[in-house]
């Protein structure tokens, strides 16, 4: 719970999601998942997080890219990355309930998923 100090820098679910540049449905999903906690819960049931906890380069939701961000920066097309899910050689770190793909950012930032990818088949 947060502190009375802390109360004044507060922010909703709503602003939250527009400083991660995710939706609010989103935010809200991962915190039913527990990937993020608010630091408050108002009587109404509405989430109140710390503004320091918007940060896009910490937190565990921040840290999820789309299949088109991560084959752009592997170089590769978005077609070549989900052929390496499908076979195996790549594992993404979450699925959305829509079955849509998400990675995890350091891993791809790396380097690591270079190498799962650039051995491929043959023609």
């Amino acid at each position: 719970m947060a502190s009375a100090n802390d109360l004044h820098t507060l922010i909703s679910s709503n602003d939250l999601a527009t400083r991660l540049g995710v939706s609010r449905a989103t935010v809200l999903r991962a915190v039913a998942r527990g990937l993020l906690r608010p630091a408050l819960v108002t009587p109404g049931g509405h989430h109140r997080f710390l503004a320091g906890e918007a940060n896009p380069a910490g937190g565990g939701l921040a840290r999820l890219i789309t299949s088109r961000e991560a084959a752009r920066l592997l170089g590769i097309s978005q077609q070549t990355l989900n052929r390496a899910v499908r076979e195996g050689r790549l594992q993404p770190a979450s699925v959305t309930p829509g079955g849509h793909r998400r990675f995890a950012m350091a891993e791809i930032a790396e380097g690591s998923a270079y190498g799962a990818i650039s051995n491929q088949r043959t023609r």
